[in-house]
């Protein structure tokens, strides 16, 4: 039950509450229109008899009601035949996936700030002894290095070393007190965007990049806007594929669906299948997955009942 609960640590929905209610069962019925103060009296006048209202009929709300992205608080409260001691799982991987959202959402952000000050302590430490201060700047060199030392370049990028220049060039350019207040109001969507400058993009090298056939790498172009959207698609939805709640039905089935056209790639499908089997074991209920392969064919992964 733990392993399959931690299969899907990453699915929460970070913009809802931790704690949060169950689904309606009914859909909303239409709202009576808003009488005006003329209409009412209309309605009172003498010799108006009262007529009866009629029986309101109720729609059972579909489950979900919307896509659900929460795809740990949706098992933990509807999966059909598993123990309220199992559902607590869930809730508790649920809780601490919120609880570490944040670390995510500002990864580049906290890695920079520390190698930032890392540096700065090391160049006002003038009381260290000389041996001391070059194995601790040979520590923090190894840490914001933009690629391996037996590389002269990288495919990937150092967060801490992204994180560490944007910090050096804010601190620079705006001021410490400044540096502060973005480090208290940002993340690393808004860090990333408001403060990776086409200088500094071109200062760091940074480009994007496509893999040919062969194997051979192919520049696409440097521009900063592409460059910002293309270092933060990892940090979507916790860096997992946005797979979302579509039905349930009445039998319990249940039908997944990936948003693959926001998430912009195709599933993986071997871990697909692995982490599919988990979810069957404990939803105990057909399953399907509707999805798109890395070649963006469409597919349907599915599990009939246990």
């Amino acid at each position: 039950m733990l392993d399959a609960a931690l299969a899907l640590e990453a699915h929460i929905d970070p913009q809802q509450l931790l704690r949060r209610e169950r689904y309606p069962h009914y859909l909303e019925g239409p709202r009576a229109p808003s009488e005006s103060g003329f209409q009412k009296r209309f309605d009172n006048l003498p010799g108006n008899a009262e007529v009866a209202d009629a029986p309101l009929e109720r729609t059972r709300a579909p489950l979900p009601p919307s896509p659900e992205r929460d795809l740990l608080w949706l098992i933990a409260e509807y999966a059909p035949e598993i123990e309220e001691w199992e559902r607590d799982i869930f809730r508790a991987v649920r809780e601490e996936s919120f609880y570490f959202y944040p670390v995510f959402a500002c990864q580049i952000m906290n890695e920079g700030w520390a190698s930032y000050w890392h540096a700065r302590l090391l160049r006002e430490a003038d009381f260290l002894p000389h041996n001391e201060y070059l194995d601790a700047l040979k520590t923090h060199s190894d840490v914001v290095r933009p690629h391996a030392a037996e590389q002269q370049a990288s495919l990937v990028t150092n967060p801490y070393h992204l994180g560490f220049s944007i910090w050096e060039s804010i601190v620079a350019e705006h001021g410490l007190e400044r540096a502060f207040q973005i480090r208290a109001e940002d993340d690393d969507f808004s860090f990333i965007r408001n403060h990776l400058t086409q200088e500094l993009a071109e200062e760091l090298t940074l480009f994007r990049y496509e893999r040919n056939g062969d194997g051979s790498v192919k520049v696409l172009d440097h521009d900063v806007h592409a460059l910002r959207e293309t270092v933060l698609a990892p940090k979507y939805n916790f860096g997992a594929p946005a797979v979302l709640g579509k039905h349930i039905a009445h039998d319990g089935s249940l039908t997944l669906f990936h948003e693959h056209e926001t998430d912009g790639r195709g599933l993986d499908l071997d871990r697909a299948e692995r982490v599919l089997d988990y979810l069957h074991k404990i939803w105990r209920r057909p399953i399907k997955l509707e999805t798109v392969d890395a070649a963006g064919q469409a597919r349907t992964l599915a599990r009939s009942a246990v």
